[in-house]
């Protein structure tokens, strides 16, 4: 699947839901599915600048294609991240590095 294909089915998803607190909610389920980080990738390098909230972000390329993990310490900002895993992980570094997210 494209990355704006996983785009659009994320849009799908959150237009189910009318009430903002339940489209916190799922947000909140995502970040609890979220392939987690490592332990030893908790560290500073692996640290998001500038946020906030704790965020790690860890990347591996294998047969082509980038796989990410992470983990934060705000539920809600752990399902950002998600969704962000979500779209990127499993996708060519080019087409990664081209992404224009909309979602």
């Amino acid at each position: 699947m494209t990355i704006n294909e996983i785009q659009d089915e994320i849009i799908e998803e959150f237009s189910f839901f009318d009430d903002w607190m339940d489209k916190y909610e799922y947000l909140i389920s995502l970040g609890k599915d979220l392939p987690l980080i490592d332990e030893q990738y908790k560290d500073e390098q692996h640290l998001i600048k500038g946020c906030q909230s704790r965020v790690w972000l860890h990347a591996e390329q294998a047969a082509g294609q980038v796989a990410f993990t992470a983990d934060s310490d705000a539920i809600i900002t752990k399902g950002i991240i998600g969704l962000l895993v979500r779209v990127l992980s499993e996708q060519k570094p080019e087409d990664v590095a081209k992404a224009e997210l909309h979602f």
